[in-house]
């Protein structure tokens, strides 16, 4: 884990509270169209927060593990659940070193990828395959690079602290900072068009067969929209898949095995 993210989140949250938040009509239909696609009903989610999620997709019939680092998040996970009558396995850890054990139907994980260097994303995708069961797919939210160099600059002003987007053309990341009281924390996600993210895949066992953009937030009129253009959308979700694992052929007759 990025040593910057052990402070930010927990900084973040304490300004926002949107990791202790409730369930979200958002975290429904989410959970729903995971579900429409979904080969079987095992679902493990990396960096799940507060845990929005995991119980949203619970509640669609899915047995969730949810991998989280923050063990507050993993405690806000079990309260939302138990609100809302549903079970699900919470893990405290780091995913880039934890085995969530498995196999799973679908990995999750939303808002969060790029969060290391280009080699510590392609580590955690290597490990990806070995959690998946066939015919299982990961989908992965990515940060789309378009957006964060048009609105780079912006400045959100609340009176608990202050919001303010920037871009790292060399590096390609995103930096989202927040101001209060005298403190300053950035956290820094790697941008990643679907070209660069075929070529991230190389040798991580993994393909890219699906690509979906997501919403916009427009700042000047502070509005979100649902649906965006690749070219527009703050992300994007990748669709990725092992190769196909050959069927067993049941052995002959004849043979001595």
């Amino acid at each position: 884990m990025t040593h910057w993210a052990y402070s930010f989140y927990d900084f973040q949250d304490g300004l926002t509270g949107g990791y202790a938040a409730p369930v979200h009509p958002f975290h429904r239909e989410r959970a729903a169209e995971v579900r429409r696609d979904a080969p079987g009903l095992r679902l493990l989610e990396l960096g799940s927060g507060g845990g929005q999620f995991a119980v949203a997709a619970a509640l669609e019939g899915f047995e969730v593990t949810a991998l989280e680092y923050r063990t507050q998040g993993s405690a806000h996970a079990q309260t939302l659940a138990a609100q809302h009558g549903v079970t699900l396995r919470t893990l405290t850890a780091d995913f880039y070193v934890a085995d969530p054990g498995g196999p799973f139907d679908v990995i999750c994980y939303w808002d969060g990828f790029g969060i290391g260097r280009d080699d510590e994303q392609r580590h955690l995708l290597r490990r990806l395959p070995g959690w998946l069961a066939p015919g299982g797919h990961a989908l992965i939210e990515v940060y789309s690079p378009g957006y964060w160099q048009k609105h780079a600059g912006y400045t959100r002003r609340t009176p608990e602290y202050v919001q303010t987007y920037g871009y790292d053309a060399h590096g390609a990341r995103m930096t989202d900072t927040y101001a209060a009281g005298g403190d300053t924390r950035t956290q820094s996600l790697r941008c990643y068009a679907p070209a660069d993210l075929r070529l991230l895949l190389r040798g991580t066992g993994l393909t890219l067969t699906a690509v979906q953009a997501g919403g916009r937030y427009d700042p000047d009129a502070g509005v979100w929209h649902p649906q965006a253009t690749l070219a527009e959308c703050m992300t994007w979700t990748a669709t990725l898949r092992p190769p196909e694992r050959p069927a067993e052929r049941p052995a002959s007759p004849d043979s001595p095995c």
